[in-house]
């Protein structure tokens, strides 16, 4: 089992399904609903505890990123648990915590100039758009969305969906294609 930590919250395993063998998993009871997952999930909690020195933790969500013959992948995401502060209020957060931008993905790249054309037709301007492409899919990262957060995030639902995968993981896995100006050069030449 190899494990890798792709961001602050995230941790990406590596599981050969000899590994799984070795463990006591057959390969049919993973490819059904069974209790092995849970089994294999808390294991995985246990390792990433014990190797990064996790303590507190609330929610996991684990993603199967992919499953091919030879090895399982697997990305969890870890949610702090809040503590809840009756002294902070929305307005005094820093502007970082406010804006932590939006990143889309596409399955075509003439959603991303729908996309940019809807937007620029209602005048909406970012501090930043930096477009990436990974397994013949396409990533938009939006920065500087924070006024009209809500519009931007259900016209990029009309067009994409969220992507599922940190900027950081597709810094790493994908190519950028065009950094920080994606919007106005895909507007200028589509």
């Amino acid at each position: 089992m190899k494990l890798e930590r792709i961001s602050s919250n995230k941790i990406k395993y590596s599981i050969t399904f000899e590994e799984l063998t070795n463990k006591g998993f057959l390969q049919d009871e993973l490819l059904r609903d069974s209790f092995v997952w849970d089994v294999l999930f808390d294991e995985m909690l246990d390792e990433a505890s014990r190797i990064y020195e996790l303590n507190d933790f609330g929610a996991v969500s684990i993603e199967i990123f992919s499953l091919t013959s030879r090895e399982l992948v697997l990305i969890l995401t870890l949610e702090e648990e809040e503590v809840w502060h009756d002294t902070i209020i929305k307005d005094e957060l820093p502007e970082a915590e406010k804006d932590q931008g939006l990143l889309y993905r596409f399955e075509e790249f003439d959603h991303v100039i729908l996309l940019v054309k809807r937007l620029a037709s209602l005048n909406i301007d970012f501090a930043s758009s930096t477009l990436f492409a990974f397994r013949d899919l396409y990533y938009i990262k939006m920065d500087g969305v924070s006024i009209i957060h809500d519009t931007i995030e259900s016209l990029c639902s009309e067009y994409g969906e969220e992507a599922g995968v940190s900027e950081a993981y597709l810094e790493e896995y994908g190519v950028k294609i065009i950094d920080k100006k994606a919007f106005p050069l895909i507007d200028d030449h589509f």
